[in-house]
């Protein structure tokens, strides 16, 4: 697999983006079964849709949003139109999913960006504000000016009319440099209609990211402020995507940088408002080691009904993979005056009981079961042998602690590489994409609903 330290490095189109697209190139489509190991949750229905390129989409750069009423909706990185206003061939769609009740999934584009000034690349999850409008981020697009003539990428929303169509109209266009730069983790909004999200850029070299905010004005307009930039080294590089909290703070994760000694392994991070002027206070809740606690964050954090925080890494924990480790999944407890930091499950392996290398965020059910996928392990059809990702869960034990149990293993015709977590239901049904696997003949990623 390709060394992630290599992938971090190349900041100008983002570490999760060229580790998806990477997978992808790498995936070997098997033809057979759903893979099922020893110990996993019996699987009772499973629906897939295959993605196939133009004018379908291709290569789902987000999980799956509900809005509560049977549909679902995301993004794809490609396909779309056949031709596109920047370098690439496609210019990527937003695409609405029913499930019917004969469990047949019908899909509809509802966006295809065109690559100039409405955008390019579309990545990260979705979210709906109380009105039903969607809103998104692409990571090229938006002004051609800047990026090396690809733009550096745009917030999107798009806004249902009475026919059934959608209109998109771009918030802002990223301009680089001391702005932002290829957004590609999504948005996020508070009680007051603000958006808030992470991006690359806010320097003229050796940039380390930024965490930026959208306010709506009365004549439609949105005005972008930059509240925080990473500097790098122990203030921590290249944040993930964020999370509010009732209170106004955002919450993260940065990929890079920190304090541990030698290592250059991430930090989970706090960004307060201020409580006079217009500074933000950010603090480092925790700084990764690269070790048995895990390294490189692969996602942003969740809260539970208790305060805590959940996440992943990418690196670290066991090291029977090769490289920089398995990964782990970690809980940060709130004390008086700290977080206390542990590890509740350790990656170990690449073979179908197990997984390696979670991402894409993590997602509670209602019995405070975590669910969770990993890009690599489990089936050894795809990525050069190193597995084609799973989906796991772990269950809070009495008396604390979790078990571990993997709920499906990922084997090329049923996808492979999940850039993105699952969502759950009330039932329990799982939902969620993979960035490449399904069509022999595309590889252009999966659309997946499981009843356990």
């Amino acid at each position: 697999m390709t060394s992630k330290r290599l992938i971090m490095a190349i900041v100008s189109v983002g570490r999760k983006t060229m580790n998806r697209t990477m997978m992808a190139k790498t995936v070997f489509a098997a033809a057979i079964a759903l893979t099922l190991v020893p110990g996993s949750q019996a699987i009772t229905a499973r629906k897939d849709h295959l993605f196939t390129g133009s004018p379908d989409g291709s290569n789902p750069g987000s999980g799956l949003l509900s809005d509560g009423a049977g549909n679902f909706y995301g993004v794809t990185e490609g396909g779309g139109q056949t031709t596109c206003g920047f370098s690439a061939p496609f210019c990527g769609t937003v695409f609405k999913m029913t499930l019917s009740e004969s469990g047949i999934w019908k899909e509809s584009v509802i966006y295809r960006f065109k690559g100039g000034n409405d955008g390019a690349a579309p990545a990260g999850n979705l979210m709906f504000d109380h009105a039903g409008n969607l809103y998104g981020t692409t990571e090229t697009g938006g002004d051609p000016q800047v990026c090396n003539g690809e733009g550096c990428g745009t917030v999107f929303k798009l806004s249902p009319g009475s026919n059934g169509t959608w209109t998109e109209s771009v918030l802002y266009r990223f301009l680089g440099s001391t702005d932002v730069a290829q957004p590609g983790f999504g948005v996020v909004m508070d009680s007051a209609g603000n958006l808030y999200g992470a991006g690359g850029g806010g320097c003229i070299e050796e940039c380390n990211g930024t965490i930026f905010k959208l306010a709506p004005g009365s004549n439609g307009t949105w005005t972008e402020s930059i509240l925080y930039t990473f500097m790098g080294g122990t203030d921590g590089g290249f944040p993930e995507g964020i999370v509010l909290n009732g209170a106004g703070d955002l919450f993260g994760t940065s990929i890079s940088g920190g304090t541990s000694l030698g290592c250059d392994c991430g930090t989970i991070f706090e960004l307060s408002p201020p409580q006079s002027g217009t500074t933000w206070e950010k603090t480092v809740l925790y700084n990764f080691d690269d070790g048995l606690g895990g390294g490189s964050p692969s996602s942003g954090v969740i809260f539970d009904g208790a305060g805590n925080l959940y996440g992943e890494t990418f690196d670290g924990g066991s090291f029977a993979c090769p490289q920089s480790g398995c990964g782990v999944v970690y809980e940060l407890t709130p004390e008086s005056e700290s977080w206390k930091f542990s590890v509740i499950h350790t990656f170990n392996g690449v073979d179908g009981s197990k997984g390696s290398q979670p991402s894409g965020g993590l997602a509670f059910d209602t019995a405070g079961n975590l669910y969770g996928t990993t890009g690599t392990g489990g089936d050894a059809a795809c990525n050069n042998g190193n597995g084609c990702g799973t989906i796991f869960k772990l269950s809070p034990k009495t008396g604390g602690g979790f078990n571990f149990s993997m709920t499906a293993v990922f084997n090329g015709a049923t996808g492979a590489s999940p850039a993105q977590g699952v969502i759950v239901d009330a039932l329990g049904n799982l939902y969620g994409t993979t960035f490449a696997g399904g069509s022999t003949s595309c590889n252009c990623g999966v659309a997946f609903a499981i009843t356990p």
